[in-house]
């Protein structure tokens, strides 16, 4: 077991929680630069609301098929083999959407970004899991608020884009972290690269993560999550805008503090979560999440609206490191990657149509109707957790 006394910074493993972590931030800096960019790409692709929630669904849907084959490879090959296919793919991706100027040209690099980071998270998860044993919950916290650093900057590229009139030049900076982040896992980290042919075992994984009742319990509570903070996370610039009046900056700028709050959200909660309950600490980020969507869909004013941006904030990121710290502990250490791939996988899977809910529910009544309709999934949520934790289950 890895001793508590010494610093995760600290020798050869803190430099691998150093790469791993830039590469989530890469990744969350250019997908995260996407949702500001909605409006405009609206307006210069000439696209509906219903395409551009389509787009964003592709997107996600791509990333959440590609969890389990991400997982199950670096089980059966290396971390190290599919992380560094991911970091190229992702290179591809965001170079694609750095020079599209059409709707075909936007889905593909849509796809490309999927795949990347599809395959790049769970084997990201397992290779903390390995270096950091029991302490997972506190670098998973870490890992997530840098990608909430890369979040938060992501919102300021994509408004700086669209001042100077270009918005694929959100994508460049991404691209230059992400080689940088390739070299430095090519590098630093000494584990094996391990080329060869590896089954799904789809069979297998599927009745290993059904036999057992929590991790069902927590599925569900999880997808009613993922469903909310997708289609929230990419239409909230745009809600600002249409609901509460907010211009273009100022909507940036809130958009931003999500993961302003994130940052300092993920490492605390995900400590926490280490030392006492982690369903706990999951429920009541439910419970902050929906009061925050309450706030912000009947905000009067500006601050309020803010305020209620803030609090889902503080609920929904709170929620990632605690119970994917308490998911993968509920798997054997040899299938841990593919089992927490194909978990995540369906619950990102079915998240991933959040976005065309919003864009349909908005061209047919309001923004402020969608995302009214967030709070009765996060209520299903916390039934769950609520029972979960009540009962010991």
């Amino acid at each position: 077991m890895v001793s508590h006394e010494r610093s995760v910074w600290a020798g050869t493993d803190g430099r691998v929680l150093i790469a791993v972590s830039a590469g989530w931030l890469a990744v969350r800096l250019g997908r995260e630069a996407i949702p500001p960019l909605v409006p405009t790409i609206i307006d210069e692709v000439q696209i509906s609301p219903e395409s551009a929630g389509f787009g964003l669904t592709v997107m996600w849907f791509v990333y959440a098929t590609c969890q389990y084959p991400g997982g199950r490879f670096s089980d059966a090959l290396s971390r190290k083999t599919v992380l560094t296919a991911s970091l190229g793919t992702l290179v591809v991706g965001f170079l694609v959407l750095g020079v599209v100027s059409t709707y075909a040209g936007l889905l593909a690099g849509f796809v490309l970004v999927g795949l990347g980071g599809g395959l790049y998270f769970v084997p990201s998860r397992a290779l903390l899991t390995d270096t950091f044993g029991d302490r997972r919950g506190q670098v998973f916290g870490i890992q997530s608020a840098s990608g909430s650093v890369g979040a938060m900057a992501a919102a300021g590229v994509a408004v700086a884009a669209i001042s100077v009139g270009v918005w694929q030049l959100s994508f460049l900076p991404v691209v230059v972290v992400l080689v940088g982040v390739l070299g430095g896992l090519l590098y630093w980290y000494d584990g094996p690269f391990v080329i060869g042919r590896a089954s799904l075992g789809l069979g297998g994984t599927g009745r290993r993560i059904l036999a057992v009742p929590r991790a069902r319990s927590l599925l569900a509570a999880y997808i009613c999550v993922s469903f909310v903070w997708q289609g929230f996370l990419g239409f909230l610039p745009t809600f600002l805008q249409a609901e509460k009046g907010f211009d273009p900056a100022f909507a940036g700028a809130a958009f931003a503090s999500v993961f302003l709050v994130a940052v300092v959200v993920g490492p605390v909660a995900g400590r926490l979560g280490d030392t006492v309950s982690r369903v706990f600490v999951g429920l009541g980020g439910v419970g902050l999440a929906i009061a925050g969507l309450l706030v912000l869909v009947t905000a009067g004013s500006t601050l309020v609206a803010v305020l209620g941006v803030v609090v889902v904030a503080v609920g929904l990121r709170s929620y990632p490191p605690v119970m994917q710290a308490h998911l993968i502990g509920l798997f054997p250490d040899d299938s841990m990657a593919g089992d927490l791939g194909a978990m995540k996988m369906i619950w990102t899977g079915v998240g991933s149509f959040a976005p065309t809910y919003v864009g349909v529910v908005a061209a047919r009544s309001s923004y402020g109707l969608a995302f009214t309709g967030f709070v009765a999934c996060l209520a299903v949520s916390l039934v769950v957790l609520a029972v979960l934790h009540l009962t010991g289950e």
